[in-house]
């Protein structure tokens, strides 16, 4: 199976492609909801990167579906939004919304009912703490210091680090601390194909380094254990809130992946059928895939309802070339591919 396709062929008809830049406007804000499917991400080739790529990803399987939403601060409970509803005392920390977050059991430790709170500005997107019932109790917990998650304006090739800690009082045992190195690196820019929609992206790897410290009063005793390494790999796109795809590796293995889906449009017309050539993203808005198998080599015309000719070129073997749709009037089109295996025509439609 290909998870990582190269562009294959420039045809006349299309146009150069230029990175994107991420800025706070591409983060969440209160009242978002940002839905996603989660799916097995054994096999998927996380190594090839770089500069102009297109990544196809059109074969991930939509299994399990989720979504985050997030919250105003004042949504939360009162006992958790300390440090985090007041800019006269704690600029620093005050957030401008909240998440869901994981639970943490670790030995003794029980932290539950989570939520993340975030803030985020012109120079960066970052996790400032969280409130939480530990071990029974509710807690206002700070990062210090906080968590940069992005620094902006993130652009190709950035490199960033960035250090956060937090240190919590547990009922009835001790103490319980977290300390976790980020390293960010936008390492690829270009276009991720998923299984229903294609975007512009850049690709952020994050590795992060987690020491988590326990001190049990009654034995007057304390330990630090190191946690796996984490590595998140982001697909990041304008305007879309979160990543259109995560993928995340555990001490070198993948774990999952979530990604943007959307169950009304489908995937790609006869995806997996490598024997005959189909066009994807269908309806399409911006640009469309043709991928080709792998032998092909043609002709490809598109035409528009009536018959005239609005974009030409020539392909060679396969797998993908990517169609620029920009200034063509939204109806339906047809391409018509004349190959040394055949002759097709994919009938679709212009958003």
């Amino acid at each position: 199976m290909r998870y990582l396709l190269s562009l294959v062929t420039m045809l006349s008809l299309m146009v150069g492609r230029s990175q994107i830049t991420i800025g706070p406007n591409d983060m969440p804000s209160a009242g978002d909801t940002m839905r996603y499917y989660t799916a097995i991400a054994t096999g998927v080739d996380l190594v090839q990167t770089g500069p102009d790529q297109i990544w196809d990803m059109s074969a991930l399987v939509p299994q399990l579906p989720g979504a985050d939403t997030a919250v105003t601060v004042g949504s939360t409970p009162l006992l958790y939004q300390f440090f985090f509803n007041n800019t006269i005392l704690f600029p620093e920390h005050a957030a401008n919304y909240a998440m869901a977050g994981a639970n943490i059991d670790f030995q003794a430790v029980t932290i539950e009912d989570v939520y993340d709170y975030y803030k985020k500005s012109a120079t960066g997107f970052r996790n400032v703490g969280f409130g939480a019932n530990i071990n029974g109790l509710p807690a206002s917990v700070r990062r210090i210091p906080v968590d940069y998650i992005h620094r902006f304006p993130m652009d190709y090739s950035d490199q960033d680090t960035s250090f956060s800690a937090f240190e919590v009082t547990i009922p009835t045992l001790g103490f319980f601390g977290q300390s976790q190195w980020r390293y960010n690196h936008v390492d690829g820019w270009g276009t991720l194909v998923l299984p229903s929609a294609t975007f512009e992206v850049l690709r952020v790897r994050s590795v992060l380094d987690r020491r988590d410290t326990i001190y049990v009063d009654q034995f007057n005793f304390g330990f630090g254990l190191d946690e796996p390494q984490t590595i998140e790999y982001k697909w990041i796109a304008q305007g879309m809130d979160r990543p259109v795809l995560i993928v995340t590796t555990v001490a070198g293995i993948a774990t999952t992946a979530q990604f943007y889906h959307d169950p009304a449009l489908g995937a790609g017309e006869a995806a997996g059928n490598e024997l005959v050539p189909y066009l994807f993203p269908n309806p399409a808005e911006g640009h469309a895939f043709l991928r080709m198998p792998m032998q092909m080599r043609g002709e490809l015309r598109v035409v528009d309802a009536l018959g005239r000719e609005v974009r030409s070129g020539r392909t060679v073997a396969g797998p993908l070339v990517r169609i620029d749709l920009d200034g063509m009037a939204p109806g339906s089109y047809v391409a018509m591919l004349t190959g040394s295996d055949g002759a097709w025509s994919i009938r679709f439609m212009v958003q």
